[in-house]
């Protein structure tokens, strides 16, 4: 137990901390106001996140920075008991005052466990529990499923407004075959993480964000299967009104707006006629 530290926790899968997130962290945050502790416990499950580390920690600065602690859903954190996961981490590990969660929470072995059971056992272990309802935009319920679907669809403005924190990569410029180059389109090209679900494969509208400067982009994300074919994605972005060298700089590409999908053409010509169509779409 922390001696003496009395906390304000929130729990959940927490996967993009988008709106409906967003509102547990201002309870949350209201909590630490008044003196208590903030904690986030979020639940990882395996498979890809819809925003990465430094981008989860970027969003909970807006709300005071609070501690992030990440539970991986083994086989044995799934065996818990509704008490045991009470005892054991809310009251025994974080000594928790206050717990925030969503309506719809369930936790401990076969989801035994809701709100009505945690409030129960918060009689028992000292705690209070607020309950948020779920945000619902446009008629549904807002979900890390539902902007998982809008992301891999390419529908990335409807996956930002719900999300609340744009899709994009910040990562470190690396070399590529400068075929961009040669074709009068230099680029600059960036590998996605694995763990981080990408867009559908095709030709986004971007913004180029490096050195406090922000520029309009033209970015492809696939496998370019024209030139190459590669095995992994990899972000391929032209610069509109720049020109020089970023090799190893750390850039932030935001993708605006899908124009085309990702496809094969007969020859390198081809490919330059059609980008020259991409970027008269894109400066539209």
């Amino acid at each position: 137990m922390r001696t003496g530290v009395l906390t304000a926790v929130t729990i959940g899968k927490f996967d993009g901390f988008h709106r409906g997130h967003r509102l547990l962290l201002e309870k949350l945050k209201a909590f630490s106001e008044q003196g208590l502790t903030p904690i986030v416990i979020r639940i990882r499950f395996p498979g890809e996140m819809i925003l990465s580390e430094e981008e989860d920690l970027e969003v909970l600065s807006e709300y005071g920075s609070p501690e992030l602690v990440t539970i991986p859903f083994t086989e044995e954190f799934a065996g818990k008991s509704p008490e045991e996961f009470v005892r054991e981490i809310l009251h025994d590990r974080y000594n928790a005052k206050e717990i925030v969660v969503g309506r719809d929470f369930r936790f401990g072995f076969k989801r035994a466990g809701d709100t009505e059971t945690l409030s129960s056992l918060g009689k028992k272990y000292g705690f209070n529990v607020t309950t948020v309802e779920k945000l619902v935009a446009a008629g549904e319920t807002v979900s890390s499923s539902r902007i998982r679907g809008l992301i891999k669809e390419g529908n990335i403005e409807e996956a930002e407004n719900l999300l609340g924190h744009p899709i994009k990569l910040t990562d470190e410029v690396c070399h590529g075959k400068e075929l961009g180059r040669t074709l009068g389109f230099p680029t600059i090209n960036q590998i996605p993480p694995e763990e981080k679900i990408l867009p559908c494969f095709g030709v986004y509208r971007s913004e180029v964000t490096f050195d406090g400067k922000c520029f309009p982009g033209l970015t492809n994300l696939g496998l370019r299967p024209t030139v190459e074919d590669a095995v992994s994605p990899v972000m391929e972005t032209y610069i509109i009104g720049f020109s020089g060298d970023l090799y190893g700089k750390t850039v932030t590409v935001r993708l605006v707006h899908f124009i085309r999908p990702e496809v094969h053409f007969n020859s390198v010509d081809e490919l330059k006629n059609q980008m020259k169509m991409d970027l008269l779409k894109a400066s539209e």
